[in-house]
């Protein structure tokens, strides 16, 4: 009887979120008859005074589906055991203060994504979660955020040496492939088009050719009949592309034309086209100075990576109880 009575102050404690229930509050046994009688579900770890049961797990799962839109999505394991060590790595950090501007302004964002506020409203109510537990959950990730970056600042440098390295390791990764700078007039006849379309812009594009061999300027040409909508108005100027950003026949079609040279025409799955090459860049390897900028970007996110994993799981060491 005195042993319940001694424990019933820190189940209070435990139940109504404060931490003022002694040195019993420190207890794993304490929060996990805690967990039982407030239905919080089982005790999954104790960082300080504050346990975190199952059911802090599943508000943050849901909180996460309505951020990621995935609503009513599964987690899998992995994703759970990440979002469990990322629960209890935000309790371990300091209890720094966020700006009202700051977690209003995501939550304004965040709400701005959707049609109207009867929208929001909805589905906050099916993946049941409430205003203020969005809220709460993204002033703590933005704290958590704030807190990370000022730790790993330093971590995340890169050297010249480095940069250097990773040139020469991975020059294989900065060969610029041939780019081609064309214009082209285009008449809309994809594949499947009924087959007196596909006559029609087949006469049209033949015209075109005509006009063209009596010495019509190209540009305007375009200008005035191309139903290319972007290009048309820049005389039918494409820029330059390389072979992944252009449909294959219309790659190998301007590869072999020479800068300023005669047109040709040919067919693609889209259509017609007059094409005529203005410039041309061969394959080359990127300098140093070049490639530097993409080099500095992908080592610093594969630090910041690593020096994340390693700060959110030197917090959640910090727990006295973790349950696997």
């Amino acid at each position: 009887m005195k042993n319940a009575i001694r424990i019933m102050p820190a189940l209070i404690a435990i139940g109504v979120g404060t931490m003022t229930g002694g040195w019993l509050v420190k207890l794993p046994v304490v929060h996990q008859v805690a967990g039982r009688v407030f239905q919080r579900g089982k005790l999954i770890a104790l960082v300080g005074q504050r346990g975190i049961f199952e059911v802090d797990l599943r508000a943050r799962i849901r909180e996460r589906q309505f951020c990621a839109e995935r609503i009513g999505e599964d987690f899998d394991e992995t994703e759970r055991v990440a979002l469990r060590n990322e629960l209890i790595a935000s309790e371990a950090l300091p209890t720094n203060a966020v700006k009202f501007d700051d977690s209003d302004r995501a939550f304004i964002i965040l709400r701005n994504q959707f049609a109207d506020d009867r929208q929001f409203r909805a589905t906050l109510r099916v993946s049941g979660v409430s205003q203020r537990a969005l809220k709460r959950a993204l002033a703590d990730s933005i704290r958590g955020e704030q807190w990370i970056e000022n730790q790993i600042a330093s971590r995340i440098a890169v050297s010249d040496t480095e940069v250097q390295k990773y040139f020469e390791q991975h020059q294989a990764e900065f060969m610029q492939p041939t780019r081609i700078r064309a214009r082209h007039i285009f008449l809309a006849a994809p594949e499947g088009s009924a087959p007196e379309l596909m006559q029609a812009k087949q006469n049209a594009i033949l015209d075109i050719a005509v006009r063209l061999g009596r010495g019509e300027d190209f540009g305007q040409l375009a200008a005035a009949v191309s139903e290319d909508e972007a290009s048309k108005a820049l005389g039918g100027d494409l820029g330059f592309f390389a072979a992944n950003r252009i449909p294959t026949e219309f790659f190998e079609a301007a590869e072999q034309l020479l800068p300023n040279g005669s047109s040709r025409f040919l067919q693609s799955h889209l259509g017609f086209h007059a094409l005529q090459v203005t410039d041309v860049h061969p394959a080359r390897l990127l300098t140093l100075a070049e490639a530097t900028p993409e080099i500095t970007a992908l080592i610093a996110a594969e630090k910041r990576r690593n020096t994340v994993a390693a700060l959110e799981s030197e917090l959640a060491g910090r727990a006295r109880f973790v349950v696997e």
